[in-house]
């Protein structure tokens, strides 16, 4: 490939990554281990410009990623699960969320400013199993 080629396939790679918003893991947290997600309700701070009513904590052990090895902890503030199946049929509850492996991911932002994100993943016995959660911010802690 040219120097021309590369130049504009780096170009076209970094118009790709700018769309995401700045918390996102961009690179992917393929293979990384699902340790627990849990529902908190909060009490809200009505004094804040977005007050955090609920959260979705997911623990993460990413140390053997594919891409992104520093995350510990996705919270996913005032949300709601919008869908959780697994084999994309059958309904699942949250609880059987635990030592799951992370496959992939696709995120949407929405007209209204929040977010949608559809987690695909996988058990060790290769059931795939898909959470999909409507947002509206995001807190990532890294190690």
């Amino acid at each position: 490939m040219s120097k021309k080629g590369i130049g504009a396939a780096a170009k076209k790679l970094e118009e790709y990554y700018s769309q995401f918003p700045n918390w996102y893991w961009k690179y992917g947290l393929h293979d990384a281990i699902i340790l627990s997600i849990c529902e908190l309700e909060l009490a809200p701070n009505w004094k804040e410009k977005q007050p955090k009513r609920n959260c979705l904590e997911i623990l993460l052990d990413s140390t053997n990623a594919l891409c992104e090895t520093n995350i510990k902890r996705i919270s996913l503030y005032n949300y709601r699960i919008t869908g959780m199946k697994m084999n994309a049929t059958e309904p699942i509850m949250l609880k059987a969320f635990q030592d799951i492996y992370w496959l992939g991911d696709s995120i949407e932002q929405l007209e209204d400013g929040g977010y949608l994100l559809e987690i695909e993943c996988t058990d060790s016995h290769s059931n795939l199993m898909y959470l999909t959660v409507k947002f509206e911010i995001a807190e990532i802690e890294r190690k």
